[in-house]
């Protein structure tokens, strides 16, 4: 347990934290970052420098090493997960490590394993359950407003590497052996939110495809072996049928939906992009009504996120980091802050009904 003081972080990574994990953690007054790590000193430095931290390392064993250092926050590619990760609890640092947990499930069975032996927390970077909407959205099928969940249907369908701006600046995701592709990122984490919304998974068939072998580059085009698409079908504990179904190439993509079919109604939930950083618009409608309404967030959900505004890119991530926070300093585990345990799962439901086509 943290004493009652801020939060000191060491980040590893300073690409994607630097855009997204930084800015939050400056903005919330439950952290203080002590040190940031990069494969290129310069990097760190730089990173460093431009959020006012103290330390900068160019090996992320010195940065897990650093006895400053309460939470390491690890902000780099799948593949580069569990030796960050088990370097982090070796030194006896809780971690929040990016999704997907892993590269593969194996890796991130050892990781959780780690964890529990080393008696150290291990939270995973899956904010979108901390999305205002989505919170909304779980409140309402909890409370039975579309009464017995019969039918679940999910999409994640984005541009994103049809344009080489995003090829350039995520050039590693086209390469499979970085652990990223379509279903482990925008898929995985739409599973989560079915499995946290709706309940446990309890079979599944999982299809994955790469259509597009080569991404438009701005200097020509890219080879690419990642899986560009994904489908999954399968049915929930409780009995109900659902299905997800992604692609980071969908050109004109519509972006993030979600559809939940009751014996007594429907609930819709539907986002510009990825929702762990855009704003989820949710709309109902419950026996006879006429229409579709929208249905505004509860008041008093409660989630604090400091000085970070609704809608705002860092949101939900600001919510996910308060309530981590919250369980360090309080040593009272918080169900809706997603675990290694819940990282470990989803890998699980994933390779074990993958099928590549």
């Amino acid at each position: 347990m943290v004493e009652q003081r801020p939060v000191r972080v060491g980040v590893i990574g300073a690409n994607y934290g630097a855009a997204t994990h930084l800015p939050a953690y400056a903005a919330l007054s439950e952290f203080e970052v002590v040190a940031v790590a990069t494969g290129h000193i310069e990097g760190a430095r730089a990173a460093a420098d431009r959020f006012g931290v103290e330390r900068a390392y160019g090996d992320y064993r010195d940065l897990c090493r650093d006895d400053d250092v309460d939470l390491v926050d690890v902000v780099t590619r799948p593949r580069l997960h569990e030796p960050m990760v088990l370097a982090a609890v070796e030194a006896g640092r809780h971690v929040l490590c990016e999704a997907p947990l892993a590269g593969t499930a194996a890796e991130a069975e050892r990781m959780l394993s780690a964890t529990r032996r080393a008696g150290v927390r291990g939270f995973v970077d899956m904010q979108s359950r901390f999305s205002t909407g989505l919170r909304e959205l779980r409140r309402r099928v909890r409370e039975g407003w579309i009464g017995r969940v019969e039918n679940v249907r999910a999409s994640a369908f984005y541009p994103t590497f049809t344009r080489p701006e995003a090829v350039r600046s995520s050039l590693w995701c086209a390469d499979a052996a970085n652990g990223a592709d379509s279903l482990r990122v925008h898929g995985l984490h739409t599973l989560d939110l079915i499995r946290w919304m709706f309940g446990e998974v309890a079979d599944t068939a999982v299809r994955t495809a790469t259509l597009r072998p080569a991404w438009p580059g701005e200097d020509g085009p890219v080879p690419a072996s990642s899986a560009d698409s994904s489908a999954m079908i399968g049915r929930l504990a409780d009995g109900a049928v659902f299905s997800l179904h992604t692609s980071w190439v969908a050109r004109h993509g519509g972006g993030w939906t979600l559809e939940a079919y009751g014996d007594e109604g429907v609930l819709r939930a539907s986002a510009t992009g990825h929702t762990g950083h855009f704003p989820v618009t949710v709309t109902g409608a419950r026996h006879d009504d006429p229409a579709e309404a929208r249905l505004a967030p509860d008041p008093d959900d409660g989630v604090g996120v400091g000085g970070i505004t609704d809608g705002s890119p860092n949101h939900a991530l600001a919510g996910l980091l308060t309530a981590v926070a919250r369980d360090l300093r309080t040593g009272a585990a918080d169900p809706d802050v997603p675990t290694f345990a819940d990282g470990v799962r989803l890998l699980r439901v994933a390779e074990a009904g993958a099928q590549e086509s």
